[in-house]
């Protein structure tokens, strides 16, 4: 069975098999494989051209200068025995300047669905103008190449695979050419299809695979396609602008010549109007000298209708003698010729305009036409943008597709220009004849238009003077409702300056507290009112302010609030408590409008701002080491000062009760500056104020930023310059 075995055999190329106007090489490497294993090496290798020795080894290097047009290159596998076990050959050509084509091969075994190695039992091919294979299977076009053993234990050899063409008039047949090897020019109106020739030995026979057509010649043909679309398009929205201005031509000869036979008539017309003319000019006259005299005098009724009848006489007059000259002209001694003549020049006018209405859908066909050629153009010129982008076109097919898309765009650009021409002939088309109707609506306009408002002048004189009072008088109200508005419009400026003025100055610059140790628990005595909280000391009160200074400068306070009640009552023995250190502290706070009853709302870690009459709750909260906590509440009133009240009574001296054990306490004072603020810690043990040295020995005072438990500053004071809302709680850590 060795004897026979088939092995599978082929050449692959460093630089395709096509060389251009004699330049370039490149290295041929054979290769035999036994399944899916390469035994090339167990066989001495000799290569051929044209069936003469020319080298041995697994690679050969061929140059473009080594042959001529065409040259056929294969090897042969030689075992140790001198027997051949196999062979393969390939082809290389040169070729002129033009399209530079590259043979792109692939193999498969599921019939071009997939690639495979070298040794698939199906060969793939293509070939165009770009030097790097696809990766998409279905580019190829797929032949089988490996059969199935025969009888005798032999398989038919493959000896070669050429490519061939067909140039086709017809995209469904093969039909009006032949078959050749040479892949042609691009030719317009005809379809190339393709085809893979494969030559077997042992026994001897011809294979082809079905005949398919050329994608990139099938996409250079639709691109030209387009463009001759296009220049369709355009040609057909040239001629429906030569259509438009054909037919305004039209409406334009008819219109001349009913301007031709007007002019007569339009010269004896013009005779009588300037005999009107005549006489209108001196009625003007006395008309203005009248009115100069009731506006310099303001004249009474009386006096008006006096002028009124001295010129309405006048007038009269003046009318019959126009009368006579207006019935003397060629107009009047041919008016009812004339008359004729002018109606039948109007409809001869109007049959014009009709011809020119008709135009408004020529022009509107033809700018229609003019779009979709437009469009067919855009869609031609993205067409051969898209086959210059798959590089898969020659160039002649591309230089094909270009030439047609540049043709249409010649023939769009002509259009573009033919359409506009007819507008601006049409355009002057309507004006002319706008023109000649104005012409035939003054003529039929009578003569005796002009007399009877000569007449009726006398009429309009006696109203005149009415209307120049009723003028006056409406001018002296508009110029006294404009005063009025300024005046309006300066008062509301005013107060809306002032309104500004004042919410300026409410605005809040800065918030301070102050507080006072008094020996009183009903008034502020014997002390003073500092920014710094004093300590709680037994038999005195802390009282507290809240002082409010605005942007303007301005400042107010709240009444004064105790911070600190009076001696209670003893109170019961508390439980054994036990040993615990305080691991925590946290104050927040929260505005409300009562005094008494803990809001019930949210309480923030920022000293809200307050208005007068609201009060401000402080919540602190104690966490101990045993995980129990503590809560306090304090409160303060912004109020404004109010009358005096009386003296309360001194209350009773509650009983000393049994004491407690002592609890630590952290509360907060923030003091600003701008917007710079200085938060101080205070630790109070059994509500007395901790001095820094009793701190220290307790633990160090440790700083928390918006709940992180990063430490974010040590020490009894934190200075921040405050942009955004924060955020602090300070914590005794020992």
């Amino acid at each position: 069975m060795e004897k026979y075995k088939t092995y599978q055999c082929g050449i692959s190329s460093t630089a395709g098999t096509i060389f251009v106007n004699g330049v370039g090489s490149t290295t041929l490497t054979a290769y035999v494989r036994d399944g899916v294993t390469d035994v090339t090496d167990k066989f001495t290798i000799r290569w051929y051209k044209a069936g003469t020795e020319c080298g041995n080894g697994k690679t050969l290097t061929v140059s473009s200068t080594d042959f001529d047009d065409m040259a056929v290159y294969g090897f042969k596998a030689f075992d140790s025995t001198g027997a051949i076990k196999a062979e393969y050959e390939l082809t290389c050509a040169n070729v002129a300047d033009g399209v530079s084509d590259y043979l792109h091969i692939k193999y498969s075994n599921d019939g071009g669905q997939t690639f495979s190695t070298p040794d698939g039992d199906w060969i793939g091919q293509y070939h165009d103008s770009n030097p790097v294979d696809s990766p998409d299977p279905a580019r190829y076009t797929w032949a089988k190449i490996k059969g199935n053993d025969g009888a005798n234990g032999q398989t038919q050899k493959l000896v070669s695979l050429t490519n061939e063409y067909y140039l086709s008039t017809s995209d469904t047949a093969q039909t009006g050419g032949s078959w050749g090897t040479t892949y042609p020019d691009y030719a317009d109106g005809k379809y190339l299809w393709v085809r893979i020739k494969a030559v077997y030995e042992t026994p001897p026979s011809t294979a082809y695979t079905t005949p398919e057509l050329d994608k990139a010649w099938l996409n250079a043909g639709k691109a030209i396609q387009k463009a001759q679309t296009a220049a369709d398009s355009a040609a057909d929205a040239s001629q429906a602008a030569a259509d438009a201005v054909s037919q305004a031509n039209a409406a334009k000869a008819k219109a001349d010549d009913v301007a031709a036979e007007i002019a007569p008539i339009k010269t004896g017309v013009q005779e009588a109007k300037d005999a009107a003319e005549e006489a209108k000019t001196e009625i003007a006259t006395k008309t203005q000298q009248m009115l100069l005299d009731i506006g310099d005098t303001y004249a009474t009724k009386n006096e008006v209708t006096t002028l009124e009848g001295d010129l309405q006489a006048q007038i009269t007059a003046n009318a019959t003698e126009i009368a006579s000259k207006v019935s003397q002209t060629e107009y009047q001694q041919n008016q009812q010729d004339i008359d004729d003549t002018l109606a039948s020049l109007n409809s001869d006018l109007t049959a014009a305009q009709g011809t020119l209405s008709s135009l408004q859908s020529s022009q509107s066909e033809a700018a229609q036409k003019l779009a979709q050629a437009e469009q067919d153009l855009k869609d031609a010129q993205d067409a051969v943008s898209d086959l210059q982008a798959s590089q898969t076109a020659t160039d002649t097919q591309l230089a094909a597709a270009q030439a047609a898309v540049t043709k249409a765009q010649a023939a769009v650009d002509k259009a573009q220009g033919d359409v506009d021409k007819a507008n601006t002939e049409i355009g002057k088309v309507k004006t002319d004849i706008a023109g000649i109707q104005g012409d035939i609506s003054d003529l039929t306009s009578r003569v005796t238009t002009a007399e009877t408002n000569i007449t009726q002048n006398a009429s309009a004189i006696a109203l005149r003077a009415t209307k120049t009072e009723v003028n006056t008088a409406v001018q002296g109200a508009k110029d006294y409702a404009d005063a009025q508005i300024k005046v309006s419009a300066n008062e509301i400026k005013s107060s809306v300056e002032a309104v500004s003025d004042q919410v300026d100055g409410l605005q809040q610059q800065k918030v301070e507290y102050y507080y006072y140790l008094s020996t009183s628990a009903d008034s502020c005595t014997g002390g003073s009112w500092s920014t710094t909280k004093p300590a709680e000391t037994a038999g005195k009160y802390i009282w507290q302010k809240i002082k409010t200074t605005y942007v303007s400068g301005a400042s107010t306070e709240s009444a004064p609030a105790r911070l600190t009640g009076v001696a209670g009552k003893d109170g019961a023995d508390g439980k054994d408590g036990t040993n615990a250190t305080v691991t925590g502290t946290a104050s927040t706070y929260q505005v409300s409008s009562s005094g008494t009853t803990v809001p019930t709302g949210t309480w923030s870690s920022s000293i809200p701002a307050t208005n007068p009459g609201q009060y401000l709750w402080t919540k602190n909260v104690t966490t101990y080491s045993n995980g129990a906590t503590s809560t306090s509440y304090s409160v303060s009133r912004n109020g404004t000062n109010g009358a005096t009240g009386p003296k309360g009574e001194t209350g009773a001296t509650g009983q000393t009760g049994a004491p407690g054990a002592d609890a630590l306490h952290i509360s907060i004072t923030p003091t600003w500056s701008g917007n710079s603020c200085t938060l101080t810690a205070h630790v109070f043990k059994g509500g007395v104020e901790l001095t820094d040295t009793q701190v220290t020995a307790l633990g160090a005072l440790k700083w928390y930023l918006n709940g992180s438990g990063t430490v974010s500053g040590t020490g009894k004071t934190l200075t921040r310059a405050v942009s955004v809302k924060e955020s602090w709680e300070v914590r005794l850590e020992g």
